[in-house]
């Protein structure tokens, strides 16, 4: 289960969406959003309101591969612990 999810995506405006309790992630392309609330609930042990998801194509190159990002809307008191 831990490998469905990437990576944490850390830009500008996922640094703001942190103060209203968004976190953004990379997951795998082939997981649906109930599928992505189960794993996370389950992971982390929180409430999750709200998932947004994205499909970020590349352009034409060899370099890298499409994604699919997540957005992640938990209760206003919770913090997601990745320790």
């Amino acid at each position: 289960m831990i490998n469905l999810i990437k990576f944490q995506l850390l830009t500008e405006k996922s640094l703001l969406f942190l103060e209203n309790n968004k976190y953004t992630f990379q997951v795998d392309s082939k997981l649906n959003k109930l599928q992505i609330k189960n794993i996370f609930e389950t992971l982390f042990n929180i409430k999750v309101l709200k998932v947004n998801t994205c499909r970020c194509i590349n352009k034409v190159s060899r370099s890298s591969k499409n994604y699919k990002k997540v957005i992640i809307t938990i209760e206003s008191d919770k913090v997601i612990n990745f320790s």
